[in-house]
């Protein structure tokens, strides 16, 4: 648990959302892969914990999916709401969804659990408004990245505020702990393909773009800025669901 309030960390998300708008966030295009991870199908419904300024609520959108969206940030959700116009967006905690039991068909959490008061509450959570045979995406950054090891300092650009980090081994038994199996664990790839984005230009797109990328691929996954894992629960996956 930490010594800061919910009111802290929505005080400074909301002075960093009205300060950076979208300019922080990664462009749509990077969002569909994580629906990909979860075998997204349309016509169900997904929950996105901490959806910040709603970019993966879009993509969801227009996969056809049922988008609901949550942010303690009054800022975030006030963006998430012109980002993606037709999804249902609210403020609230992700330790106390204001969902009713066995709700959604994906729940996701991209870049966030990490900063939660009580990361276990927020789990339990998520496994709560989630429907037995649901698939949950969550996105945590890794303490042992070979890159802030170079640097020599460790934290996101968003350190500042309650950050928990932690290395590969240590989130798989914080949600094994609260009851989910891992059926997948990725690198997050999207500071290896950046590059391919319509403001990359000139020589950094033609030539320092793809070594960067080919030398991010070739970082073993304990060494990776993120990890993206895709979970469910482990009652299911006792039931004899092969995990991979």
């Amino acid at each position: 648990m930490s010594n800061l309030s919910a009111e802290d960390v929505k005080s400074w998300y909301n002075q960093h959302y009205a300060a950076k708008g979208l300019q922080t966030m990664r462009p749509h295009g990077a969002y569909p892969l994580f629906l990909d991870l979860l075998g997204a199908r349309a016509g169900a419904r997904l929950l996105d914990v901490s959806c910040g300024a709603g970019s993966l609520l879009a993509a969801a959108q227009v996969r056809g999916l049922q988008s609901v969206g949550v942010d303690l940030s009054d800022e975030a959700v006030r963006l998430a709401k012109r980002v993606a116009p037709t999804a249902e967006v609210a403020v609230g905690a992700g330790e106390a969804l204001a969902f009713p039991s066995g709700t959604f068909d994906y729940v996701t959490c991209l870049g966030s659990l990490e900063h939660f008061l009580d990361m276990g509450q927020g789990l339990e959570e998520m496994k709560r408004v989630a429907k037995p045979d649901a698939r949950f995406c969550i996105m945590v950054p890794n303490q042992n990245f070979i890159g802030w090891k170079v640097l020599g300092h460790q934290g996101t650009a968003q350190q500042d505020i309650n950050e928990h980090l932690m290395p590969l081994s240590a989130w798989r038994r914080l949600f094994e702990k609260h009851g989910f199996s891992v059926v997948r664990a990725t690198p997050d790839r999207w500071h290896a393909v950046r590059w391919r984005s319509a403001g990359a230009r000139g020589l950094k797109r033609l030539l320092i773009g793809p070594l960067l990328e080919v030398a991010w691929r070739l970082i073993p996954l304990r060494w990776q800025y993120q990890f993206v894992f895709v979970l469910q629960r482990r009652d299911q996956a006792s039931r004899g669901r092969r995990t991979p």
